[in-house]
């Protein structure tokens, strides 16, 4: 896109990483970002009692994301969700921890092409171990170590709200989706 999607405003005056973290406040006891090592623009300050979390180093991808998570909330499970997620509410997140299986290494819902979503997923403690041990490999694929872990996997009738914006065409579809439809499609 050219700039960090946590400051693109789908909603008018809302950055999508604060939108995010208010639908993660309605369903988690505690919420952080995950980010690489730059730190965050002055400008892009949390709310208050949001972990401010690095990526794990010399891991690519979103995987080092989960991974730092995973340490750093020691015995729980982490819900991720991505910041550029515009049409995920909360009742999606109460249908998700709803549907956690604590027994599965993770809970995802399926996407439009039927495969697990990392990016809206929760990962359980148990599964930190062996994805360390896929990204020491240089196999930092999510979405792969989904297929291969026991993961409860929660079919959707309309996958639209897993829909991610990668382009700025993408972004004006959202806006205008949004703008007829409200945050809470």
């Amino acid at each position: 896109m050219g700039f960090d999607k946590g400051r693109m405003e789908v909603l008018p005056g809302v950055p999508q990483l604060i939108r995010q973290l208010d639908i993660l406040d309605a369903v988690c006891a505690q919420r952080g970002v995950c980010r690489g090592k730059a730190p965050l623009p002055a400008d892009m300050r949390l709310p208050s009692g949001v972990w401010d979390i690095e990526d794990s180093p010399g891991i690519a991808g979103p995987m080092s994301g989960v991974i730092a998570a995973l340490r750093v909330a020691e015995d729980s499970p982490v819900l991720v969700i991505a910041c550029d997620m515009p049409y995920l509410n909360v009742s999606h997140l109460v249908q998700l921890v709803n549907r956690r299986n604590p027994e599965a290494a993770c809970t995802s819902f399926l996407a439009s092409d039927g495969l697990p979503d990392p990016m809206c997923c929760i990962y359980e403690q148990s599964c930190l171990p062996e994805m360390e041990r896929l990204a020491s490999e240089g196999k930092a694929s999510l979405r792969k170590f989904l297929l291969e872990a026991n993961t409860e996997r929660i079919e959707v009738a309309e996958g639209m709200f897993l829909a991610s914006v990668n382009r700025p065409t993408e972004l004006e579809a959202a806006r205008a989706r949004l703008r007829f439809t409200g945050p809470d499609m």
